[in-house]
């Protein structure tokens, strides 16, 4: 793989660590405004949401920039993971998706380190863990140890195609890279303005690709 398609992601030997995390950083969907809960709703595929983090940091002030792990090493961190997401099929909007199936208590630091080179927040890591992870899975460790499989088993472009390139030619850049496995149909790109913002990708209940509904 050459300097033009070399893959962009967290998880590789160059990954920072914090020397420690925050004290707490569980997460309580009932104290923040905008959450809700849908326990009803059937899972049919899931979602890998990877986000861009230039992006996101470029998206905060100064000071909420110089507070994030991930915006402080930018050179770092590109693609990191957001979440991976049960989807139901027949969702009219996102609020009939399931969400926030269960309480979990916090995870441990030990397990957070583990998977930080993957998403490097503790805070969003325990926050996707009990949105989206408790509506598919029994455990933290299932989740997260999917959630990392699916995220290093894809190819990404080099950082300067996803920071100049657009929407079109990102996906199909995507889509050569991980040629001929990966369908047009199971690759979303969202862009903010010029900017991509995040990747998704979606598989069925057995881990393979599929559309994205």
């Amino acid at each position: 793989m050459n300097s033009a398609t070399m893959s962009i992601k967290a998880a590789d030997d160059s990954c920072p660590l914090p020397t420690q995390l925050k004290p707490k950083y569980d997460f309580n969907w009932k104290s923040k405004s905008g959450e809700w809960a849908n326990t009803a709703a059937t899972t049919d595929y899931i979602m890998l949401a990877l986000s861009w983090s230039p992006t996101y940091c470029a998206s905060l002030s100064q000071s909420a920039r110089d507070k994030e792990f991930q915006c402080i090493h930018s050179s770092t961190f590109g693609l990191i993971v957001h979440g991976l997401w049960p989807q139901a099929a027949k969702a009219a909007n996102v609020r009939a998706h399931p969400r926030n199936c269960r309480n979990e208590p916090q995870l441990n630091s030990t397990f957070v380190k583990r998977f930080f080179c993957v998403m490097p927040s503790e805070t969003l890591m325990q926050a996707e863990w009990e949105k989206h992870g408790t509506c598919y899975y029994d455990k933290a460790t299932d989740y997260y140890t999917v959630t990392e499989r699916l995220y290093q088993a894809l190819s990404f472009p080099a950082r300067t195609v996803m920071e100049s390139s657009s929407a079109v030619v990102i996906k199909d850049t995507i889509l050569k890279l991980n040629s001929p496995v990966l369908p047009s149909s199971a690759v979303r790109i969202d862009m903010s303005g010029s900017r991509l913002k995040e990747v998704k990708i979606c598989y069925d209940l057995n881990l393979k690709f599929t559309a994205c509904t």
